[in-house]
């Protein structure tokens, strides 16, 4: 069989000057896929050598891929959580009983002194002075209590009692006489009338003294006398709050000589000053960040610079997005292997083999060894 010879035709004008086409048909070259009218640039479908690969970049995707990954690990990372519910229960059976200080012990100019003992654990305990409410606090889960006492001269009685998550109180304890002597003279006022305790429960419990649940609502009966030692009390408390969200504590401030200065410290590090010019009742706002049972220390100092403390505790429940430094803090102590997804150590694996494989290749596979041998024969 002969072959025919090869012609070469000369391009017309016409044909030099036409631009050229910008897509080619895939089925010109592939008959099986002209039923699919498939359409292809004409710079497509070509392949580059393994050298073109930018692994650098490749890696530079999958750490920033995977600093994200730790990012939202450790950002929606859950705290501890409380779920505080109302359940009926026959009352505590756990009385609080105060251990420190001993019956007819005598204090001397320490005022407030702490009272502390045992309770049932997880309650809600509240001391009382002469039957009135002094100061309250969360009994720990090892069933112990500690609280500080304001006190009066000559002698105090004092008791205590716990409660449960619905306000019910346990049986009443022996009760705890001391003396109280002070260096300066002091004169006492009237305690006014006071709640039996400053846990409010929506649905469950009211203030003794106030008209609703709600310790913004909270009204004073009575009359509130001034002079002598100024006294505050804290009369409204939740018994459980939401994290990040604002609640409402309230204090009944009376005696001493108006006006009065106020300083909150709400056990998570912020403090709160408020003024008072009359004795009254007066509610405060805060809010906590994360979860947990805090102290609330209110500290009272009256026109003369004399001092009175108020003290009690708040239960807070729930989950909150975390500030910047303890993400940092998480990322920085955290391992890579704790990453959610799974395939991305996969993926990161499979990049480095590569490309320790084109390096390898690059310099000791049979191409540039062949390449070598070549060099040196020529010479």
């Amino acid at each position: 069989m002969t072959k025919k010879p090869l012609v070469i035709r000369k391009s017309s004008t016409k044909s030099r000057t036409k631009k050229p086409m910008a897509i080619k048909l895939v089925h010109a070259k592939r008959p099986v896929l002209k039923h699919f009218k498939l359409v292809e640039h004409k710079h497509t479908g070509k392949l580059l050598h393994f050298r073109h690969s930018s692994y650098v970049a490749l890696m530079g995707i999958l750490l920033v891929l995977g600093f994200f990954l730790v990012i939202s690990q450790n950002m929606t990372r859950a705290e501890s959580v409380t779920i505080g519910a109302i359940v009926q229960a026959p009352p505590p059976t756990v009385g609080a009983t105060i251990t420190s200080p001993v019956d007819g012990f005598t204090i001397v100019n320490i005022n407030p002194s702490v009272v502390s003992g045992t309770c049932l654990p997880d309650s809600f305990v509240t001391v009382y002075n002469d039957g009135s409410l002094s100061s309250s606090n969360y009994c720990t889960s090892a069933g112990v209590f500690s609280v500080n006492v304001q006190l009066h001269a000559g002698k105090n009685v004092l008791t205590a009692r716990n409660f449960d998550a619905i306000n019910q109180a346990g049986p009443d304890t022996p009760a705890v006489t001391v003396t109280f002597s002070a260096d300066t003279p002091t004169t006492e006022v009237t305690v006014p009338k006071l709640p039996v305790s400053p846990l409010v429960i929506p649905g469950v419990s009211t203030i003794t003294t106030g008209t609703s649940a709600e310790c913004a609502d909270y009204q004073q009966s009575g009359a509130l006398p001034v002079g002598g030692e100024p006294h505050v009390a804290v009369v409204c408390v939740p018994r459980i709050v939401a994290v990040t969200q604002d609640h409402t504590i309230g204090v009944l401030v009376w005696g001493g000589s108006p006006p009065y200065a106020l300083d909150f410290k709400w056990g998570s590090g912020d403090t709160t000053l408020v003024s008072l010019d009359q004795p009254g009742y007066k509610a405060v706002n805060v809010h906590y960040a994360s979860s947990g049972i805090y102290n609330i220390d209110v500290q009272l100092t009256d026109h003369g610079s004399k001092a009175a403390t108020g003290e009690s505790a708040v239960q807070v429940t729930g989950t909150s997005s975390q500030p910047l430094a303890q993400v940092v803090n998480n990322i920085l102590s955290s391992s890579w292997f704790e990453t959610p997804v799974p395939l991305y150590l996969s993926a990161v694996g499979v990049t480095l083999g590569f490309w320790g494989g084109d390096i390898f290749n690059r310099f000791f596979g049979a191409r540039t060894a062949r390449s070598k041998v070549s060099n040196y024969m020529r010479k």
